[in-house]
């Protein structure tokens, strides 16, 4: 599945962070911080590379095999499909609806005596009602997956999210300053018996180098930074000892493909824990401070651009149990738009960009408009309000 990625192009790194960074706000060690609704509300728990090995854990655990069926919403990247792949199952692709809803009867044709398991996506963190997708997988005896990746955080009616399915994955790095992560929740089933390993010396060190070093390149810290600057000087000396180890224990990665911004599914990576460096920064981090500088930014964006006459904003209103991933952003034109921002440097992300190569217009509409059509802009709670005004101001020139 070549997932449409033909003739990438590569741009210049963005001038502001697309996701979070550490800074002396982000962590807080007061646990009422975290007295939140999120995956993390789920009685069971473990913390992986990624998001995508926690859809591969969910598939291994629920018992999914060859010849088995698993349905995937048409709107997708490919680090939703690996893992189905990885099981050597076979994907099946139902549509969405226009708000990027999951439509229930095409759920429903779909539906056969191989379907095994349904995945369900919360895009840009709106939550799905799934009334409807549990009573049939009640029904049917389907497994049910929640894909949090755009929704760590969250709830509808009350409910957090994530609880609703029999298991339910989280993408932990589009969430928090850490460089790998992911979470394997559920309410339903006991996860103790998936066992874990930990992550190499080379990786807790890359972990540990990579969240500093992000943060004082986006001149995070202060005074404390040029501090921290005199720590990193050691850093190739501790680089060299790790291809060293590296070269002799004949690994051909040092990380998982999900920290570097690749979308595949590593093997190697999916029966490990996260990192010590990313696992610290998650559990310490001030969760009511990331939900409520998210909306913040999510409506200061809203307000700027909700009156361009060439785009308007994906959603209407920001519901007030809703933690957004993103700022989506409907684009009439986008092609020349996408490459004007990216060239300046604007942090800049499409969703499904690259469909499977099943995915066309009689299979679901909604999904190729969506993907063709919609930016997201960053709102996460590392953002300044300077960085925000600029990028702002870049993109009503360039939409224009």
């Amino acid at each position: 599945m070549n997932m449409q990625q033909k003739n990438r192009v590569f741009y210049p790194s963005p001038a502001i962070p697309l996701a979070p960074v550490l800074s002396e706000k982000s962590i807080k060690f007061s646990s009422k911080s975290r007295e939140v609704n999120s995956i993390l509300s789920n009685s069971q728990q473990i913390h992986v590379t990624s998001g995508r090995a926690g859809i591969a854990l969910a598939l291994e655990h629920a018992g999914i095999a060859e010849k088995d069926e698993v349905l995937i919403p048409a709107y997708h990247c490919e680090s939703m499909i690996s893992p189905v792949l990885w099981r050597t199952a076979t994907p099946v692709f139902y549509q969405i609806n226009a708000d990027t809803s999951i439509n229930d009867d095409n759920i429903l044709s779909k539906i056969t005596s191989s379907t095994k398991a349904i995945i369900v996506t919360h895009y840009f963190g709106r939550i799905q009602d799934l009334c409807k997708v549990k009573e049939l997988c009640k029904e049917k005896s389907i497994v049910l997956i929640e894909d949090c990746a755009h929704a760590f955080f969250g709830s509808k009616g009350g409910v957090p999210v994530g609880t609703i399915g029999d298991y339910a994955i989280a993408s932990s790095m589009k969430f928090f300053p850490c460089f790998d992560g992911g979470v394997l929740a559920s309410s339903k089933h006991s996860l103790n018996a998936i066992n874990l390993e930990s992550q190499p010396i080379s990786l807790q060190l890359k972990s540990f180098f990579n969240i500093v070093e992000r943060a004082i390149n986006y001149g995070r810290f202060g005074f404390l930074g040029k501090l921290l600057k005199a720590i990193l000087k050691v850093k190739e000396l501790a680089w060299n000892s790790i291809k060293h180890l590296r070269k002799s224990s004949g690994s051909t990665a040092i990380s998982p493909s999900s920290s570097e911004g690749g979308y595949g599914l590593d093997q190697n990576w999916i029966h490990k824990n996260t990192s010590t460096p990313s696992l610290m920064t998650i559990k310490k981090s001030d969760y009511k401070r990331i939900i409520s500088k998210r909306r913040a930014n999510y409506e200061k964006l809203y307000t700027a651009l909700v009156g361009l006459e060439n785009a308007h904003p994906l959603f209407n209103t920001l519901n007030e149990e809703c933690v957004p991933l993103v700022f989506p952003l409907f684009v009439n034109t986008p092609e020349k738009a996408f490459d004007t921002l990216k060239c300046q440097g604007i942090p800049i992300w499409r969703f499904g960009e690259f469909l499977d190569d099943q995915i066309n217009q009689e299979v679901c509409p909604n999904s190729m408009r969506l993907s063709a059509h919609v930016f997201q802009f960053p709102c996460h709670q590392e953002l300044t309000s300077q960085e925000l005004d600029w990028m702002i101001e870049k993109i009503i020139h360039a939409i224009k």
